[in-house]
């Protein structure tokens, strides 16, 4: 962990337009107490994994669009949406493998060279005093099926198609290992479908979680742990947030407890071949129940990190300390806070009074 104690982590996404106005408007703020900052996701990056399929599928010559957003859907309403970006489920892009082809390859998937262009501007407001010196910059990345999973709906389409964004996603950590320093680098790996597919089985039959994919889940996500996480070197930071989706603020299945997220961290820490720094489990807002929270005694975190995701500006302070002190009533090991997903679906006139409770809750760990 970094040399001075960091108590928050900002999930990933700000609603901001540029890199830059992301450090410039956390870095002074929260700047001092954070495990890392990132880019804030800006430009059409904001809408998470979906900007891949315009960019990165639909241009492979082994994939085919068989749905996709409607390009003549009503300009006054949908005004300041690209015509890429879909409108509701039955808009979502989905893909089929072409016949006859058994391997997609993917050259690039550009995170690597999104992070190292925010990346010198992160070194050059931070070399200004503008960010605190020895802070990180983070840098988040999806498991493969989050890549896939959302727009598949066959186990042939999804195999081969997160077989390749797999082989793609090792080239994306060896780009970026060899272009950040590693004492200014954090990595996180982003797990949300992997959640569902590790905790659907109420939810199964219904979109969009009506494909699951075949094999048992669990062994499917640590086969990813298993691959990329030694690929990191180990003076880089290595965390990840385990996520039940932020559609709306409204998750696609809502946890009945911590109960599958520690069983992800424990296979996470378990088998990466490296050290976990730390690991992201959220919270509902209407969870200050103890039930809630007591699978966190299963967990085997040793010294990584638990940042728990119950900071939540609807209630803000007051509540998020109700559900801080039950938090502590299970879990007595290292730890930090957090939202429970990015903070980019927010209004951007609301990121001033979400990081003063962010301080205020800091304050009291």
């Amino acid at each position: 962990m970094p040399e001075k104690p960091a108590s928050l982590l900002m999930v990933g996404s700000v609603p901001a337009a540029t890199a830059e106005d992301v450090f410039r408007m956390v870095g002074p703020v929260l700047g001092d107490l954070l495990i890392a900052i990132p880019d804030g996701e800006p430009g059409y990056r904001n809408k998470w994994i979906v900007f891949n399929a315009p960019h990165v599928f639909e241009p492979n010559p082994g994939l085919e669009a068989v749905n996709k957003p409607k390009p003549n859907r009503d300009k006054s309403v949908y005004k300041e949406l690209e015509d890429w970006v879909p409108t509701s489920w039955e808009e979502m892009w989905r893909f089929r493998v072409r016949d006859g082809v058994e391997k997609v390859k993917f050259d690039n998937l550009h995170y690597a060279e999104f992070a190292q262009e925010s990346y010198r501007t992160f070194r050059r407001l931070r070399d200004a005093g503008t960010l605190p010196k020895g802070l990180r910059f983070q840098v988040s990345l999806p498991f493969p099926e989050d890549f896939t999973r959302w727009c598949t709906g066959s186990d042939r389409d999804f195999t081969i198609m997160r077989r390749g964004v797999e082989d793609a996603l090792v080239n994306e950590v060896d780009k970026l290992v060899a272009a950040i320093p590693h004492e200014d680098l954090a990595i996180q790996w982003d797990v949300c479908w992997e959640v569902f597919a590790c905790d659907a089985n109420d939810y199964l039959g219904r979109e969009p979680l009506a494909f699951r994919g075949s094999g048992e889940p669990f062994e499917r996500f640590a086969s990813y742990i298993r691959r990329l996480s030694p690929r990191i070197p180990e003076r880089v930071l290595l965390g990840m947030h385990l996520c039940y989706g932020d559609l709306e603020h409204t998750h696609l299945i809502e946890p009945r407890d911590l109960g599958v997220a520690v069983r992800m961290a424990n296979i996470a820490i378990a088998q990466a071949g490296r050290r976990f720094d730390f690991v992201h489990m959220p919270v509902p807002r209407n969870r200050a129940d103890d039930a809630y929270f007591a699978p966190l005694r299963e967990l085997k975190s040793g010294d990584t990190r638990l940042v728990i995701g119950l900071v939540h500006l609807t209630d803000g302070t007051q509540g998020s300390l109700q559900r801080l002190a039950t938090f502590r009533r299970h879990f007595h090991g290292p730890h930090g806070v957090a939202t429970e997903c990015g903070w980019g679906r927010r209004k951007a006139e609301t990121i001033p009074a979400l990081m003063k409770v962010h301080r205020e809750v800091a304050a009291a760990l």
